[in-house]
């Protein structure tokens, strides 16, 4: 009989926005990117590009959802919450996708 390992849920969210403030006085907005796995929990923070550069490599073996552009007029206008929560979504359907495909 074969024994496996239990399964491990790891949660994945993007709770809120920083800005960081570099020496040249040039602020950046970073998400917050925070995982729960084995009720440890861990964060990073991420710039959007960081996304766009995950998004294209996971795009060339998974199917993925478009990513907004950041250039797109109707994100200028969007506020930052509202971006996030879209880059939350666009992560969680990733997630998803992913996790389905591994457990085939």
């Amino acid at each position: 009989m074969v024994q496996r390992e239990p399964f491990h849920m790891i949660q994945v969210s993007i709770p809120s926005l920083e800005k960081e403030v570099e020496e040249s006085g040039k602020s950046k907005k970073l998400f917050r990117v925070e995982v729960l796995f084995n009720e440890r929990k861990h964060y990073v923070l991420r710039r959007n590009s960081e996304f766009q550069t995950l998004h294209r490599k996971l795009k060339k073996i998974i199917q993925t959802p478009d990513f907004p552009s950041k250039r797109s007029p109707h994100l200028r206008t969007k506020p930052l919450e509202q971006r996030r929560q879209e880059r939350s979504s666009i992560k969680m359907k990733m997630c998803h996708r992913c996790c389905w495909t591994s457990s085939m």
